[in-house]
């Protein structure tokens, strides 16, 4: 299975127009991305089985599905409310 990029938001998160656009390059650059809502049964699913952290789940949740394999992409979001992606895509 080649790579794919699902990312999980919510009509309310802040990043919701930014992570599209990133969407949108991705599938630019020949890579399948796809935006789900956290209320997505498909979305609950990998949450529920990748997504909780120490009891908590943030939104929003970015995953790199290769071959089977799922990783959660980790980020942080500066003072100025900018999300910097930790790891590589």
């Amino acid at each position: 299975m080649p790579k794919k990029i699902i990312i999980i938001t919510a009509e309310w998160d802040h990043f919701k127009d930014q992570l599209n656009a990133l969407c949108s390059q991705f599938i630019n650059e020949g890579i399948n991305c796809e935006i789900r809502d956290y209320d997505d049964p498909n979305a609950l699913q990998l949450i529920i089985k990748y997504g909780i952290s120490n009891g908590i789940v943030r939104i929003p949740q970015i995953y790199i599905i290769n071959n089977g394999d799922v990783k959660r992409v980790n980020y942080e979001v500066t003072d100025n409310l900018k999300l910097v992606i930790k790891d590589n895509l």
